[in-house]
């Protein structure tokens, strides 16, 4: 069954790769106007206490009723319960949902999926913030095709782990979750063709969504100059130096400072300003930035 939803992704890639150009434009612009009308209804039942999904408060639980919305660990949420979640709901239907969460907080520095952070062998490795409640997924290579020596996880499966407050709730290592027909045949057509078909996680965009060219511009001109350090989503370096036969004079320098605090922005938003001076900035992540979680390989033998 496994090699048949894989190859079901793979036939997807290929079909999606012999769409002409406007077709794909036109599939994907559908597909973010779906995503911008399910967002809307998510956050109208968000900011009423409620659920989308089951109609629910947040606050609720009951094992008649499984819903993605226990994450959030209601009371009487038990660590086995999240078997329960997995068996109904796919991994391409939590981590989204977990995402839009963590972004109301605050937008995308809570989603931290950085190859470079993570142990950068994984397919799926990140970690989301939510208040005091932390999540993390990790499926390798070996639990998307399934561990062929073991009893117990043979299937394609991903790990999850939960943190309260920064104590362990779930560990990795607790359960092989399953990963659904549409987790597999989504997994495959991305590693099939990687360079055409990219994740779209709108109004759940991480840090490695949004840290990149298109949206430099953006960071410097929303992020305020008096943000606590500690919680600063980037970290943003200004360098200016005077161009040949030219001096940079206090006195401008001074005035831009001045204005950036008059318009609560950074001193790097409108350092372009400065006369006979060049200028670089320079955006990395920030302190702000929740840690991922990597899972280690000392628990390999549990996993598996």
């Amino acid at each position: 069954m496994s090699d048949e939803l894989r190859n079901q992704g793979k036939d997807f890639a290929d079909f999606l790769q012999n769409l002409p150009e406007d077709v794909r434009e036109e599939t994907n612009r559908k597909q973010f106007l779906s995503a911008q009308e399910e967002h809307a209804r998510f956050k109208a039942a968000y900011d009423n206490g409620e659920c989308y999904l089951c109609h629910k408060s947040l606050k609720s639980f009951s094992r008649k009723n499984p819903c993605i919305h226990w994450l959030l660990k209601p009371k009487g949420f038990k660590k086995k319960d999240i078997k329960t979640i997995a068996d109904v709901f796919g991994l391409t239907q939590i981590e989204p949902l977990l995402r839009w969460y963590a972004n109301e907080i605050a937008f995308a520095k809570n989603i931290n999926n950085f190859s470079d952070e993570g142990t950068g062998n994984k397919i799926i490795e990140l970690t989301i913030k939510y208040n005091n409640l932390e999540w993390s997924f990790s499926c390798a290579e070996s639990d998307y095709l399934g561990h062929q020596n073991s009893q117990h996880a043979k299937h394609p499966h991903y790990h999850f782990q939960m943190r309260i407050d920064k104590r362990p709730f779930i560990n990795f290592n607790d359960f092989h979750l399953p990963l659904s027909k549409m987790d597999i045949i989504n997994m495959e057509a991305l590693r099939t063709k990687p360079d055409l078909i990219k994740r779209q996680n709108s109004f759940g965009e991480g840090m490695s969504e949004v840290l990149h060219e298109d949206v430099i511009e953006q960071a410097l001109n929303t992020a305020a100059s008096s943000e606590e350090h500690n919680e600063a989503p980037f970290h943003i370096e200004s360098f200016a130096h005077a161009k040949e036969g030219a001096q940079i004079q206090g006195e401008d320098l001074y005035q831009i400072i001045q204005e950036a605090k008059q318009k609560g922005v950074t001193v790097a938003s409108l350092l372009h300003k400065l006369p006979n001076a060049e200028t670089q900035v320079v955006i990395s992540p920030g302190p702000g930035v929740v840690e991922q979680a990597p899972r280690s390989q000392r628990g390999k033998k549990n996993d598996e």
